[in-house]
């Protein structure tokens, strides 16, 4: 039977006083929550919170929920706590297998995709083989769903906005890049980031987005660095692909919020770095970003 908006008014709120929050629900109504605090939660945010505060798996999201709301602990930290719990199952349970692929450039996971490791009993192929069938066609809550050029231009617009304002950054901009670089469990896309990130801890990271024309289109780009203290804004990248009328318009679009704010612009590549005189601490970076930086060193 399907649970009626009263019905989760009174279960959110249980679960809230059983983990000593001072929050409730107060309202609930087909995609719109209002709490106690006056705030309100619509689409995506409703649902995350609904989410959290019923999880089963972890009680972490619900006794935060205070902290999170007023801002005294942020989701990342969360976030940090809870790979770090799974990252100890693992060690626990898979331990001897991590070992033995220690440095040996295969993952100790291989083949293990989908199997819930460090969180669970591993997933029999015949359970994902009905997973897939489940999801797939009729399944699938895309399918039959034609979209208009209007309801497409309309998507596009608005993950514009939210990339524009901040509120959502892709996971990468394109095929080559990745989250798989860290400084202090901080994410990079690249070891050169990283880097960069190191010797200016000043800079923020992707904070700083701007649009730029490009084929009779407006698009977002998203700043790899902007130095408010010392009025900089830094683009990393190797010179070899400093080419092509995409970076040529990115690059005009820099420059000229640069010149309005009474910021630089700095390129910073392969020979900037390495004529960068530092003692660097390998230990705050995954080994992997430690290996790349000390090779770009030692190439120079």
């Amino acid at each position: 039977m399907k649970i009626q908006y009263n019905e989760w008014i009174e279960l959110l709120n249980a679960r809230l006083i059983e983990y000593n929050q001072s929050i409730r629900v107060i309202e609930y109504s087909g995609g719109i929550l209002t709490l106690s605090n006056g705030n309100t939660l619509r689409d995506s945010k409703f649902e995350k919170f609904k989410k959290r505060v019923m999880n089963k798996k972890t009680t972490m999201w619900v006794s935060n929920m205070d902290n999170l709301l007023t801002g005294t602990t942020t989701e990342k930290e969360i976030k940090s706590k809870l790979a770090a719990i799974g990252g100890l199952i693992a060690q626990e349970k898979y331990g001897k297998n991590i070992r033995l692929n220690l440095n040996t450039g295969t993952p100790w996971n291989k083949g293990t995709k989908g199997q819930n490791i460090g969180t669970g009993t591993p997933r029999s192929q015949v359970v994902k083989d009905k997973i897939g069938a489940k999801n797939s066609g009729k399944g699938n809550g895309m399918y039959g769903v034609k979209m208009s050029n209007a309801d497409k231009e309309y998507r596009s617009s608005l993950m514009k906005t939210k990339i524009l304002a901040g509120e959502f950054t892709p996971n990468s901009n394109n095929r080559n890049t990745h989250w798989d670089t860290k400084l202090n469990n901080n994410s990079y896309r690249s070891s050169w980031e990283a880097l960069y990130q190191y010797i200016n801890p000043l800079a923020e990271y992707e904070t700083l987005r701007i649009e730029y024309d490009l084929n009779d289109k407006t698009h977002v780009y998203i700043v790899d660095f902007v130095d408010n203290a010392n009025k900089l804004v830094v683009e990393v990248k190797p010179k070899e692909l400093c080419v092509g009328e995409k970076f040529d318009a990115k690059m005009t679009a820099l420059t000229a919020w640069a010149n309005n704010n009474n910021y630089k612009t700095l390129l910073v590549d392969k020979e900037w770095l390495q004529e960068q005189a530092l003692d660097i601490d390998y230990t705050i970076f995954d080994t992997k970003t430690a290996k790349k930086i000390k090779a770009l060193y030692e190439t120079s």
